[in-house]
């Protein structure tokens, strides 16, 4: 997870006790995809929470990043993918995330390819979760 991280931007990755922070946390989950050696080639890490106001569950991926040599292969599409059935499960009302102004626009292109509208400056909600409030 910390080579990943550092490919998205984050160059000091993450710690041990973090790790374990996160993935006992029972409201963060993590999804790793692998390459047929079964070495890490993408993650995404997502939380969910209750929401007084949705009258139910909001869940927002943390991060998403597919290592550069395995972009354009549907890495991310089946990251995201996974996150949308995990939505369901969750009767989540909401799937959204945030992504810095500085943020390529492939990537910007590559959020509304894979059902996510812009909001505002940088926030993305899923259409799909939005049809069900």
């Amino acid at each position: 997870m910390a080579s990943l991280l550092k490919e998205l931007g984050y160059p000091l990755g993450t710690d041990q006790q973090t790790v374990h922070w996160v993935v006992s946390h029972p409201e963060i989950e993590i999804f790793v995809a692998g390459d047929p050696q079964d070495r890490p080639v993408g993650m995404v890490s997502f939380s969910h929470r209750p929401q007084l106001r949705l009258r139910g569950r909001v869940a927002t991926i943390d991060e998403l990043v597919v290592t550069e040599t395995w972009r354009r292969r549907g890495v991310g599409r089946a990251l995201i993918r996974q996150i949308l059935e995990r939505c369901k499960v969750l009767s989540a009302k909401q799937l959204q995330l945030v992504s810095p102004m500085t943020t390529a626009p492939e990537t910007r292109n590559f959020y509304t390819a894979c059902g996510f509208s812009e909001i505002d400056s940088g926030v993305f909600r899923h259409v799909d979760t939005e049809s069900q409030r």
